[in-house]
This record gives C-alpha cells, sequence and structure tokens, in this order.
C-alpha cells in the first residue's frame, strides 16, 4: 500500500505502521526481531540513489526522530536504502532461528516530486507530499514460508488448513462421524471425516503427520452420547465432550488467536 501525507503528519503516519507491524508479530507469537534503519550512502548518490542529498538527511533524520520518539528499538545500516528514500527493514527470525527479511516501511520523497503531485497544506501554501510505502508481511508466498517454518508445520487452531478430523473406530460409526463433520462444518469450522479403510490407529498417524490439532475419535459411546473424544496432535487425550462443547471449545481459542491448542488447557 502507498501513503501519502504531509509533512507535518509523517511522524504519526509512520508509526502507526510499526504498531502495525508489532501487533502482527504479537498475533504470530513472533518474538525475535529488529528494526533496521537503511539509509543511503553518499557514493551511491546520482548511482544507486536519487541524487538530492539534502532530502536524504532530512527523511532519514524523520524516522530517526519518528523511531525514538515511538520508543521503538533499531539498529542502522548504511548503503543499504530503497533508491527512492531511507526505510525500515524489519528481520524476523522463525522458532528454529532462521533469519528472514519479512517487512518494509519506507519513504519515497523522490516520486510525488517526479509526477508534479502536490495539495494545498493548512497553512494555504503548496506542498509536495511524501509518499510511505507499506509491506507489512512480504510477499504471499514469502510470508507463508516464514509461517511453515515459524511453527514447524504446527499451526494454531486458527491458522491451520484443517482444524479437526473425525475418526470412527468402525465402519459402524461412520454415518455420526459424517454427521458431525457436518455440524463442525455448520459452525465455521475446517473440518474433514476420515472415511478410508485403514484403521483408527493409521488414521490417527495419518491426521499427526498432517499436524491436524485435533482428531475427534469417535465409537459406539460417543455416538450414543452425541459426542467426542479430541485427541491433541501431541497424542494427549482429551475428556469426551459434546459435540457443542467441543465447537465452543474450538471457537474460543480461534477468538483468542491461541498459538497452540495445549495452551488451551
Amino acid at each position: 500500500a502507498h501513503i501519502y501525507c504531509a509533512e507535518e503528519d509523517f511522524e504519526r503516519e509512520f508509526m502507526d505502521v510499526i504498531a502495525m507491524y508489532m501487533e502482527y508479530f504479537e498475533i504470530f507469537g513472533i518474538e525475535k526481531y529488529v528494526m533496521r534503519l537503511s539509509t543511503h550512502s553518499k557514493e551511491g548518490l546520482g548511482k544507486k540513489y536519487v541524487d538530492n542529498e539534502r532530502l536524504w538527511l532530512k527523511t532519514e533524520e524523520m524516522v530517526r526522530q519518528a523511531m525514538r520518539n515511538g520508543k521503538v528499538n533499531f539498529v542502522e545500516v548504511a548503503g543499504e536504502a530503497a533508491f527512492y528514500g531511507p526505510k525500515i527493514d524489519v528481520q524476523v527470525w522463525s522458532a528454529i532461528g532462521r533469519e528472514f527479511s519479512l517487512a518494509t516501511n519506507q519513504v519515497d520523497f523522490a516520486v510525488p516530486e517526479r509526477f508534479n503531485l502536490t495539495f494545498v497544506n493548512r497553512h494555504g501554501e503548496d506542498e509536495t507530499p511524501l509518499c510511505i510505502h507499506r509491506a507489512p508481511l512480504s510477499t504471499h508466498e514469502r510470508m507463508i514460508g516464514f509461517l511453515i517454518e515459524h511453527y514447524a508445520g504446527k499451526f494454531p487452531v486458527w491458522l491451520s488448513p484443517e482444524q479437526a478430523r473425525i475418526i470412527p473406530i468402525t465402519d459402524d460409526q461412520v454415518e455420526y462421524a459424517v454427521a458431525v463433520e457436518k455440524q463442525l462444518r455448520a459452525a465455521g469450522l475446517r473440518a474433514k471425516a476420515d472415511l478410508g479403510s485403514e484403521r483408527m490407529n493409521a488414521k490417527i498417524r495419518n491426521a499427526q503427520k498432517m499436524q491436524v490439532p485435533y482428531m475427534l475419535v469417535v465409537g459406539n459411546q460417543e455416538m450414543e452420547a452425541g459426542a467426542v473424544a479430541p485427541r491433541l496432535r501431541s497424542g494427549k487425550q482429551l475428556e469426551a465432550l459434546s459435540v457443542e462443547a467441543f465447537i465452543e471449545r474450538i471457537q474460543q481459542e480461534i477468538r483468542d488467536r491461541v498459538h497452540l491448542p495445549e495452551m488451551a488447557e
């Protein structure tokens, strides 16, 4: 996204973007990250960078002051700016320690001027706006790749492509398993009944390999009670619940964005 703003509004707009990034990090459980102020190098002016040292120095200082006033820690690296202005690059680390460049918040003082963009500011004067290039979650492919590695495939319930798998013990419970699947899907959950010919233990192993957060085992006892026997992908067995109680549990985890089912215990 691109934000065009007056110079006097720059700090607020720029730091709103930084605050959004930090909110995302909290949602995804990203605890290790570094904000990096990437600045120009004088020898690159007119080659790698727009040849306007005055605006480079001015906008770099504006970013420094905004970050300091917002009490956001950052490091500074020369020679890594975009060709049109300074930027904050966000380096994050996945749970297994790999570094990713995930987000960027860039100042562009060149394009508005080149397109002769102006507006009348509150003093009644013509002013060229600043442009902020905002990319909070990198490219879709890079973000998905990071999340797969960050969670080691064990997506929290709210992110999991499949949130629950219903596993009948025998063919006698197939019809009930299908009914439970329909009930969960009607509640907006991503659920699937495994109606294959494999034995129950093999179905459980398959679901665990696919990192499905919940396996719902159903036998005659659960069928008669209108219940399910939840099992976590960790192997932990939970007490049997009515289908309605399980739906309430998992919907609460989704609302709270619990990172792992075990955390809801």
